[in-house]
């Protein structure tokens, strides 16, 4: 098995990639079927195969590809030879128009093997071929060519967490107690702490340590923003009574739901609905 570092340098990329998308280019791209080449690219590059298998001989380096095989390729790469043979591959080649944001692609890259050694994401043929389609009607500064881009690195992501490592299994585990918590939010069920601990094998301070280290927020806390999320649809698309709103969103009572919000919104329950709420258009007022 192909084993990976960390996505956390993968997930600054995709960050990078997306705050300074306006400063970022695609200058060449397309599909390669059966052709080898000798030489590198320009900048960086990304390739997908889609058929076949391939043996790239790069810098000092002996490369090999099948179907379904992501592969980066940094700047820093002098020469890139392969014969030809039987495979097809998609190909991006992209930089940053400022050269202090390709200096911080190059270090991030530089922390991953995906550099190194190509990692398996099936099933991005279709989000490439999107993303060429998009680029072809000169479109790369649109938000479907970038969001076809992200998907393509979010995919990676998904894929490197779901990879052997530590912090991997962790990142599985809160994964798993989000999705239980959601459930039973979206359910109108409480939530106790021991209960999440217990139906995940776990010790209840050891699971709430783990959930603050992969979100940065305890359960409680993000349990409370959920609720108050919920609350704030509430205020501003219905008419339902706060003391009605404070126990349907789970919280004790009016009172407790009071100065839970007051202390998240800086403003109270009432006030939010004064401020938010939709305008009432009375059919008869002319507006």
């Amino acid at each position: 098995m192909r084993e990976h570092h960390s996505a956390s340098p993968l997930k600054a990329l995709i960050e990078l990639f997306d705050s300074e998308w306006n400063q970022f280019s695609i200058h060449s791209f397309g599909f390669w079927r059966n052709r080898g080449w000798d030489g590198a690219g320009s900048g960086f590059e990304l390739n997908y195969y889609t058929r076949g298998e391939n043996t790239v001989v790069q810098d000092s380096r002996t490369l090999t590809f099948k179907q379904g095989d992501l592969f980066l390729v940094s700047d820093s790469v002098h020469h890139s030879y392969c014969p030809e043979g039987s495979f097809d591959l998609y190909y991006l080649m992209f930089h940053f128009d400022r050269p202090e944001l390709n200096s911080r692609m190059r270090s991030l890259l530089s922390q991953l093997k995906l550099v190194t050694e190509p990692l398996s994401v099936p099933g991005s043929q279709s989000d490439l071929h999107a993303l060429i389609t998009e680029l072809r009607m000169n479109r790369q500064v649109s938000v479907l060519a970038k969001h076809y881009f992200l998907h393509i690195f979010v995919k990676m992501h998904m894929v490197l967490m779901q990879s052997t490592g530590q912090r991997n299994k962790n990142e599985r585990i809160v994964r798993q107690v989000i999705e239980d918590i959601q459930e039973r939010l979206d359910n109108g069920l409480k939530i106790l702490l021991p209960e999440v601990a217990a139906r995940h094998s776990l010790n209840e301070r050891y699971l709430n340590h783990l959930f603050k280290t992969i979100t940065g927020t305890t359960i409680g806390q993000y349990i409370l923003s959920f609720r108050i999320e919920w609350a704030k649809r509430l205020l501003e698309t219905t008419s339902i009574p706060v003391t009605e709103i404070a126990v349907v969103t789970g919280f004790y009572d009016g009172a407790h739901f009071s100065k839970a919000f007051k202390a998240s919104q800086a403003v109270s329950p009432l006030d939010y609905r004064v401020r938010h709420a939709y305008l009432s258009i009375n059919p008869d007022s002319g507006l």
